[in-house]
C-alpha cells in the first residue's frame, strides 16, 4: 500500500479513537430526540410541561388524547381558515381567503384560497371542510366540541371545490368568531378541518391519524412520551404562494422536567421558549442574571405579557347583603390591587377596572369608556370610602366587624381552588384585605369535582376567577354576565365564569343581546353597546376587576430573535396556541406585506446564480430577495441558497456562455472535415503498420510504430497548413 494512504488511514484512526474517548468524558446536553443530529442553530426548542402516554395519537377529537398545544400539533401541523391577533385586533385569513354572511345572518358562506395542499400532496378543498364537519355533526356529543358545533350548525354544504355555505340554526353574526364551532383560532385553537382522504372509513373514536397530515409547514420526524420533532416542509403553500419559509429547520417541544431543570437549560441555551407556568418570577430572574439573553415580554416589571383572562373577586348577587349593589362597591374600595399584586403575583401584572384583557385590539372600546373609569372608580383602593357606604346603608361596626341594620355580622364564605396555586395566594391576601376592612372572612378550600360542584352551583358569598373571552371582540365578557347563564342558588351553571354569581339585570341583558346581533364590521354601533353596558355594569358591579392574568413567557434570543414584546407587540409571544405559527412564520396584512416571524441571530451567505426566471422570496433573515432572471447572481442566506438550488432554480457556479465568433461555424464545419481526413488516414496507418509487421529481421515493432506516428503527424501538419491557406 502507498506510504502516503498509510499515513492518511492512521491519522484518521487516531482522530475517531481521540473523538471517541472525548464523546465518553464530556456528556452532551442536547435533547436525546434520535439517533439524528440536528444543528442547534436550525433548531428552534419548545419547553412544555405535558406527558404522552400515547404519542403517536394525533387524533384531536377524542377526549383523553391530550392536549394538542403541548406537542405542537396544532401550531407545527394542522392549520385554520383564520387566525386572530389580540395585539393589533387584526382577524388574519390563511386556509380562506374571505367570508361573508347572508342578510339575515343564518348563512356564512366561506371562500378557501386555492392552490393549497395537504402534506402528502393531495388538494385541500370543501370536500375537506364539509367531511369534517358532517363528521362532528354525526358523532355528537362524542367528539371533543362536537356538541358546540350542533348547537349552532344545522349542516354544511359545498358549493363548489373551493366555496363552503354554513347553515346556521339561529342568526349569529359573529359565528367566525367561536373557537368551538368554526375553524379559525380567536384564542388558543379552534375547529381543526381533517383531510378527508386519510379519515373516510375510518372510526374517529378509535382512529390515531399517525403520522398527521396537515397543511402546515412542519412534518413529524420523531415522537415520544416527552419530545416531539418536526422538520419544515420546502413544499409548504405559503412558500409557494407567498414565498415565505419559516426560518428553523426543527422545531422541538419538549419536557424537560421540573422548574428547576428547565431554569438550567434556559442558561446553558438549550430552550428558545417556554410555556405558561414554567418558571416563578424568582426563577426567571435567576435565569435572566446568568443568561441576558433570557427576557421576558416586559424588561422591567411587570414582566409577563396579559393573558386573556382577566382576574376578579366574584360576589354572589343572589345571597343578601352581597345582593346590593352598595356593598359590593364597598368591597371593592377595600381591595388594594397593587398590595395585592406585589405579594400574590410578585408584580408580573396590572390592576384592571374592566371586563375585558388589555390588548391592542380593544382601544377604541377602552378609550370610549375613559370617563366611565374615573367616575366609577372601578380599581381604587379607598377603605373611607368603603366605610362611608356601609354607614350610609346603616351598617355598624361591632368588635372591628360591620353589622347589617338588623344586627347580623357581616360573615363571609370564600370558595378557593386549593389544587390551583394561584388562587390560593390571591385568597390569602384578599382574606387579610377583607378581614382589615370590617369584614368576617372564612376560607374554604375545596379541589377537583368538589371544587367544580360548588363554584358552579353558587354555595359560597365571594370566588376568586376569572373570565376568559373567545375571540378579539367585546361580546364575550359582556355576555359572560348576561342572566341566560344563571341558574338558581344549588344548581350548576355550565362554568364558573359563566354567571355562576348569578347577576341579573334585563336592561344590561337587553343591550348584550344587540351587541350579539350588530356585526362587528359595525364598530361604531358596537362601541355605543359597549359604552352602555359598561356603565350598567360599573352601577351594579356584579364582580370586582383585581388584576389583568399574568402570563410570564420566557424567552431566549441567543438563537434566535425577533420574537414580540412590549417595545415591538406585533403578536402574542405564547408557544402553546395555535397562533404560535404566525409567531414563527410571520402573517399576511390587508395590503399583502408580511409581518414578522423569528430569524436566526447569526445568518450565513453565500452567493448563487439564478439559472431560472426566480419569483420575489424573503429570506430566513426576513429580508426580500429578487424577483430574479436567469443569470442574475446574488448573495442570500445559505439555507435560502440550499433551498433554490435544491429546487433547480440556481447553481453554487456562474453560468459561462461561450463567445460568439462570427467564423466560428466555419471553423466548426473545417475541423469536422478535417476529422474525417485523420479518420481515414488512421485506417491508412493501421494497413501500413500490418504490412511492416511481416518484415522480418528488418527493424523492431516499436521501431515501426515511432515511424508511422511521425509519418502520421507530418500528414497532419501539412494538412493544416493547407486549411489557413
Amino acid at each position: 500500500m502507498n506510504k502516503h494512504v498509510i499515513s492518511r488511514h492512521a491519522t484518521i484512526l487516531v482522530a475517531f479513537t481521540i473523538f471517541t474517548l472525548l464523546a465518553g468524558t464530556f456528556q452532551i446536553s442536547f435533547p436525546a430526540v434520535s439517533a439524528q443530529i440536528y444543528e442547534r442553530d436550525q433548531t428552534l426548542i419548545v419547553a412544555h410541561p405535558k406527558t404522552y402516554h400515547d404519542p403517536t395519537n394525533f387524533n384531536i377529537y377524542v377526549p383523553g388524547t391530550g392536549s394538542r398545544s403541548g406537542r405542537g400539533a396544532h401550531q407545527l401541523i394542522f392549520e385554520y381558515l383564520f387566525y386572530s391577533n389580540y395585539e393589533t385586533g387584526e382577524f388574519i385569513p390563511w386556509l380562506a381567503e374571505r367570508y361573508e354572511y347572508s342578510p339575515d345572518y343564518k348563512q356564512i358562506t366561506v371562500y378557501l384560497r386555492k392552490g393549497i395542499k395537504w402534506s402528502d400532496g393531495k388538494p385541500f378543498t370543501a370536500d375537506d371542510v364539509v367531511f369534517t364537519y358532517n363528521l362532528l355533526l354525526k358523532y355528537a356529543p362524542k367528539l371533543i366540541w362536537s356538541e358546540n358545533v350542533a348547537h349552532w350548525v344545522s349542516r354544511v354544504e359545498k358549493v363548489d371545490d373551493y366555496t363552503v355555505k354554513f347553515y346556521l340554526k339561529t342568526a349569529n353574526p359573529r359565528f367566525h368568531l367561536i373557537r368551538e364551532a368554526f375553524a379559525a383560532v380567536p384564542c388558543w385553537g379552534g375547529i381543526t378541518i381533517l383531510p378527508k382522504h386519510i379519515w373516510e372509513g375510518k372510526d374517529p373514536l378509535t382512529f390515531k391519524f399517525y403520522p398527521p397530515v396537515g397543511t402546515g409547514p412542519y412534518k413529524v420526524v420523531s415522537v415520544s412520551e416527552k419530545v416531539f420533532v418536526y422538520e419544515r416542509r420546502d413544499d409548504w403553500w405559503v412558500t409557494e404562494k407567498f414565498g415565505v419559509r419559516p426560518a428553523p429547520k426543527y422545531i422541538i417541544f419538549q419536557n424537560f422536567g421540573p422548574e428547576d431543570i428547565v431554569a438550567e437549560r434556559l442558561i446553558m441555551n438549550d430552550i428558545d421558549c417556554a410555556q405558561i407556568g414554567m418558571l416563578t418570577l424568582a426563577s426567571f430572574l435567576k435565569v435572566r442574571e446568568k443568561n441576558p439573553y433570557v427576557k421576558a415580554w416586559h424588561a422591567t416589571e411587570p414582566y409577563a405579557w396579559l393573558d386573556p383572562c382577566p382576574r376578579f373577586l366574584f360576589i354572589n348577587n343572589a345571597k343578601y347583603p352581597w345582593s346590593l349593589p352598595e356593598v359590593r362597591k364597598a368591597i371593592s374600595y377595600m381591595i388594594d390591587r397593587d398590595a395585592l399584586i406585589r405579594i400574590a403575583y410578585e408584580g408580573t401584572t396590572e390592576p384592571s377596572s374592566v371586563l375585558h384583557p388589555n390588548y391592542g385590539g380593544y382601544k377604541p372600546y377602552f378609550d370610549a369608556i375613559k370617563d366611565l373609569i374615573e367616575k366609577y372608580e372601578p380599581a381604587k383602593y379607598d377603605p373611607k370610602k368603603a366605610e362611608e357606604i356601609f354607614k350610609s346603608l346603616g351598617f355598624k361596626k361591632v368588635d372591628g366587624i360591620w353589622t347589617t341594620p338588623n344586627g347580623t355580622k357581616l360573615e363571609m364564605t370564600y370558595l378557593v381552588d386549593s389544587g390551583a396555586s394561584e388562587l390560593m395566594k390571591v385568597a390569602a391576601v384578599l382574606v387579610d384585605q377583607l378581614k382589615a376592612g370590617g369584614i368576617a372572612v372564612s376560607l374554604r378550600t375545596l379541589t377537583g369535582t368538589a371544587f367544580s360542584h360548588a363554584s358552579k352551583a353558587g354555595d359560597w358569598d365571594a370566588m376568586g376567577f376569572w373570565i376568559c373571552p373567545g375571540a378579539p371582540d367585546p361580546l364575550g365578557n359582556l355576555d359572560a354576565l348576561h342572566s341566560k347563564h344563571t341558574r338558581p342558588l344549588g344548581e350548576e351553571v355550565d362554568w364558573p365564569d359563566l354567571n355562576s354569581f348569578r347577576y341579573i339585570n334585563k336592561e344590561y341583558d337587553a343591550i348584550v343581546e344587540e351587541l350579539a346581533i350588530t356585526p362587528p364590521t359595525n364598530q361604531e354601533k358596537c362601541i355605543e353597546l359597549f359604552r352602555k353596558a359598561y356603565e350598567i355594569f360599573y352601577k351594579d358591579l356584579p364582580v370586582i376587576p383585581t388584576t389583568q392574568a399574568p402570563a410570564l413567557v420566557p424567552i431566549n434570543t441567543y438563537y434566535w430573535t425577533g420574537w414580540p414584546d412590549a417595545d415591538n407587540p406585533w403578536n402574542m409571544p405564547v408557544p402553546w396556541w395555535a397562533t404560535f405559527l404566525t409567531v414563527v412564520a410571520g402573517y399576511p396584512t390587508e395590503k399583502g406585506e408580511w409581518v414578522g416571524g423569528v430569524r436566526p441571530r447569526t445568518v450565513e451567505y453565500t452567493t448563487v446564480y439564478f439559472t431560472k426566471s426566480t419569483p420575489k422570496f424573503r429570506g430566513i433573515d426576513l429580508v426580500w430577495y429578487g424577483p430574479f432572471s436567469a443569470g442574475d447572481a446574488e448573495r442570500i442566506p445559505t439555507d435560502d441558497a440550499e433551498f433554490w438550488v435544491k429546487k433547480g432554480y440556481a447553481s453554487y457556479k456562474p453560468i459561462i456562455s461561450a463567445p460568439k465568433i462570427p467564423e466560428l461555424e466555419t471553423i466548426a464545419k473545417s475541423i469536422s472535415a478535417l476529422s474525417s481526413s485523420v479518420d481515414e488516414l488512421k485506417s491508412s496507418v493501421e494497413s501500413v503498420k500490418a504490412s511492416v509487421a511481416g518484415i522480418s529481421g528488418t527493424v523492431t515493432t516499436l521501431t515501426v510504430g515511432i515511424v508511422i506516428e511521425a509519418i502520421a503527424i507530418i500528414i497532419l501538419a501539412v494538412a493544416l497548413l493547407r486549411k489557413r491557406s
